[in-house]
């Protein structure tokens, strides 16, 4: 598990748990809806966070996965270097005319 994982397992707890803390107020012996409305919007943007932090987390293990067959087998690469040859200005005035 990588830090992407963690923070998102972290993240949907926490909301899980604010919305646990809703419900405990909608069910109370007196219900408080009003403070219950804020506390589920801010509950559902803590939970989706969490969501796409294991989103995050699974494509970069899965992109990790994917390039290492890739460095395996990849040729030994070899630098050549062609310099391209000098012209000179005057022999190609000279050739025009």
């Amino acid at each position: 598990m990588r830090l992407w994982e963690i923070a998102g397992w972290l993240l949907m707890i926490l909301g899980l748990f604010v919305f646990y803390q809703c419900f405990a107020l909608l069910v109370s012996d007196q219900p408080r809806i009003i403070e219950a409305g804020p506390l589920t919007f801010i509950g559902a943007i803590v939970f989706r966070g969490g969501i796409h932090l294991l989103k995050v987390g699974a494509a970069a293990r899965l992109c990790r996965q994917a390039l290492e067959p890739v460095r395996e087998t990849r040729a030994p690469r070899v630098v050549t270097r062609n310099p391209v040859p000098e012209r000179d200005v005057r022999t190609q005035v000279t050739q025009k005319t």
